[in-house]
């Protein structure tokens, strides 16, 4: 409970972060089809999926794909997760949904 008189102190100096990679002004609406291999849902669930326990932010994911706007992004990532399709574990971050198996009920003991 007593004062300590300080006597000098050290400051660093970090270099600033460097930039985010600028996203796309406009998304590519090709990129966008229902049901194709090719499409934005199959590759976004392909990107979850390389790391499933990952919380994905939606700037990095709409990064990856390179040919979506963020705002679209935000847009699509809420859509696929209403329909069940993503998890949304928090504000801003998607994970894939993992399967779960449950055992199997032995229907002999009823």
């Amino acid at each position: 409970d007593s004062s300590k008189v300080v006597t000098s102190m050290t400051i660093t100096l970090l270099p600033p972060p460097s930039p985010e990679p600028a996203l796309p002004a406009t998304t590519v609406r090709e990129n966008t089809g229902n049901g194709k291999t090719g499409s934005r849902m199959a590759r976004v669930l392909a990107i979850l999926q390389t790391e499933p326990e990952r919380l994905w932010r939606a700037r990095e994911i709409a990064e990856l794909l390179g040919d979506v706007t963020l705002v679209a992004t935000y847009r699509q990532l809420a859509r696929w997760t209403e329909r069940g399709m993503i998890k949304r574990v928090r504000m801003g971050r998607y994970t894939a949904i993992t399967q779960t198996t449950s055992p199997l009920r032995d229907l002999r003991k009823r």
